[in-house]
């Protein structure tokens, strides 16, 4: 039975040619755009993926029908747009159907899981969420890739059967939360990383706000449930390195470009591609006020994108924090 990829971004491209080379026939790639899905079908290439070629006999589909034939969906829509096209698709997804996110990061205004929007949206089904260090660009040129599967029940368990073999390693684990909060915070202490990249702070520095940011990824994660563990592993450290040192990384190359004077909205506005850690920095610092967890790195990364702060002066506000015992 066919599996359908829902976004034609790099990431969700990635795991469609992930599943064409494992099983050729089996994947479909669903976007919304029927421009950018004929130039895709047409060139055998993505367009933020320009110099490397495409399975020429990948099928990529503008039109939802092919969803009906599906018996597992994997869900790469930004997680700012999940609600919208998931709400739009609604009817498209047959009842049961398992679905695994791929996106990374928390809903604004409802400061929810991507799961969580897929469940109002979509109806009670089998959810998981795929997640671990994996940059499209490295996937699609055939580079081995180690992720991990969260969740329970079927869309966990298909995730693995379907994507675990040649070239990919597939973990999995019950702690969907965990996996899910490391994959959105992971997001935003990039950004903040690509910062100190571009203030030219040093390997020090930059180790200390890694280090520190995976501290507030667990407290969040202990606050909604999660295990300790999972931050340990590929969801958590695994992601959160990959993330803050790749030149691929969307989020710290956001972060590079405001460190050195790119107006941050001016700056998301031009890109193709979408740097989840914008958007989920407000959400996080919101969620944590809720749940009254300390997030001082999100918080400054939300001051710079969205309040206006220098950057320079988020830096030196974060060290000049009262001294205190060093938390797990």
């Amino acid at each position: 039975m066919p599996t359908v990829v829902v976004g034609t971004g790099t990431w969700g491209t990635a795991a469609a040619v992930m599943l064409h080379r494992l099983l050729p026939g089996t994947a479909t790639l669903l976007g919304r755009d029927a421009l950018k899905v004929d130039e895709i079908r047409r060139r055998h290439r993505h367009p933020q993926l320009p110099d490397l070629d495409l399975p020429a006999d990948l099928p990529v589909s503008a039109d939802a029908q092919c969803l009906a034939i599906a018996d597992l969906v994997l869900w790469a829509v930004p997680t700012q747009h999940s609600r919208e096209q998931a709400r739009r698709l609604a009817g498209q997804v047959p009842g049961g159907v398992p679905v695994v996110s791929l996106a990374k990061g928390f809903e604004e205004g409802s400061l929810k899981r991507v799961t969580q929007v897929l469940a109002e949206e979509l109806g009670q089904r089998p959810l998981a969420a795929l997640t671990g260090p994996s940059h499209a660009a490295e996937v699609v040129a055939g580079l081995p890739v180690v992720l991990v599967a969260a969740g329970t029940g079927d869309a966990c368990r298909l995730a693995v059967e379907r994507l675990h073999g040649r070239g990919c390693r597939v973990y999995s684990t019950t702690d969907l939360i965990g996996a899910e909060v490391a994959g959105a915070l992971k997001n935003v202490v990039a950004v903040a990383a690509g910062i100190c990249d571009g203030l030219r702070l040093g390997d020090n520095t930059k180790a200390a706000l890694i280090t520190r940011g995976l501290a507030e990824m667990r407290r969040m994660g202990r606050a909604l449930g999660a295990q300790d563990s999972t931050f340990a592993g590929l969801a958590g450290t695994g992601d959160l390195l990959t993330t803050c040192y790749s030149p691929h990384g969307r989020n710290r190359a956001l972060g590079l470009a405001i460190a050195t004077n790119a107006h941050p909205l001016d700056y998301l506005r031009r890109q193709a591609t979408v740097a989840e850690g914008a958007w989920t920095s407000r959400a996080a610092v919101a969620l944590g006020r809720q749940l009254q967890v300390e997030l001082p790195i999100a918080a400054q990364v939300a001051s710079i994108l969205w309040d206006g702060t220098p950057v320079r002066s988020a830096m030196e506000s974060l060290l000049a924090r009262s001294p205190k015992e060093e938390d797990a």
